[in-house]
């Protein structure tokens, strides 16, 4: 049997703990700040390029034909 919705929601608050307070180690060290906005930009721009390369291969339409099978 697996935990129980009790147990599941203390695990989630411990690990929201935990998130908050890596949230104000960051915040209080500018340069730690500053280099994780750099990475977040960073990544962001590559989930840009990615959605882009993703548009383009939804509208792709195929120029080769495929003989039939008889």
């Amino acid at each position: 049997m697996g935990p129980t919705k009790k147990q599941e929601q203390q695990w989630q608050a411990e690990s929201d703990a935990r998130t908050m307070a890596a949230y104000q180690e960051i915040i209080s060290d500018n340069a730690r700040k500053n280099r994780a906005i750099k990475e977040a930009n960073r990544q962001a721009q590559d989930l840009n390029k990615r959605a882009a390369a993703m548009r383009q291969a939804a509208t792709f339409k195929s120029t080769t034909r495929t003989p039939r099978k008889k």
